[in-house]
């Protein structure tokens, strides 16, 4: 594998395991199990399109579903979701193959940003992860993966050829889906798990691991909007 421009990484489940996380939500998933367990489906329904307002298009048709108002599925939404589930990552460390990748990339100065479906600032100041280039929310974007607008927001603001960038994910149909259709390379996190580090990162880490301290807020940006690109698939 070529040494990439920039190195991006998705968070949930990358970055950050969340299966162990998601006990955090017991309360919100007591109090309101509806909207928490259709979530997700929502999210996965609307992968592939571009609604002129995403969050508003998750927050109408998951009150379709469960039978609420939008104006009490929105303040759940936002309570639950956008404000505790970030919270739940706090002192949540990497992988060990991904902490080498990110380790590496420090290493050969090479840039490294996130590209997230969800937005990603809160979470990566819980864990205390800083040095990004760019914070990129594809939920701001309105495109969710496997969209491609995601990483061409990232190599605008870095300011490379998008397939100069190799993204890091744990979901080859969406991460995977995502950097096919934006010509970028893609390292599947289960490689990693296994040791599969590309050969550029695969040397000894020498350098601090200054990525543990978060960066000012001003430099963890959700990236601008993008041109639409058509993805290869769904």
């Amino acid at each position: 594998m070529q040494q990439p421009q920039a190195v991006s990484f998705d968070l949930d489940g990358t970055l950050a395991t969340v299966r162990l996380r998601r006990w955090r939500l017991w309360r919100g998933v007591v109090l309101h199990p509806a909207i928490l367990a259709g979530y997700a489906g929502v999210v996965e329904e609307l992968r592939g399109e571009r609604p002129a307002d995403l969050d508003a298009a998750i927050v109408a048709r998951l009150a379709a579903r469960t039978g609420g108002s939008t104006d009490r599925t929105r303040q759940v939404v936002d309570e639950w979701i956008d404000r505790r589930w970030p919270a739940a990552f706090r002192h949540a460390r990497p992988p060990r193959g991904v902490r080498a990748l990110v380790e590496a990339c420090d290493r050969a100065r090479i840039p490294r940003v996130v590209v997230s479906d969800h937005p990603a600032l809160d979470k990566l100041a819980a864990m205390g992860l800083g040095g990004w280039a760019a914070v990129v929310s594809c939920r701001a974007l309105g495109a969710l993966k496997p969209l491609p607008d995601g990483l061409h927001a990232a190599a605008a603001q870095l300011g490379v050829p998008v397939r100069r960038i190799l993204h890091v994910g744990d979901r080859p149909e969406t991460d995977g889906a995502m950097a096919a259709a934006a010509g970028a390379a893609f390292l599947d996190v289960a490689t990693l798990a296994r040791g599969g580090l590309p050969p550029w990162a695969a040397l000894p880490s020498t350098s601090p691991r200054s990525w543990r301290t978060p960066p000012p807020a001003s430099t963890m940006r959700p990236g601008p909007p993008c041109a639409p690109t058509v993805p290869t698939r769904a």
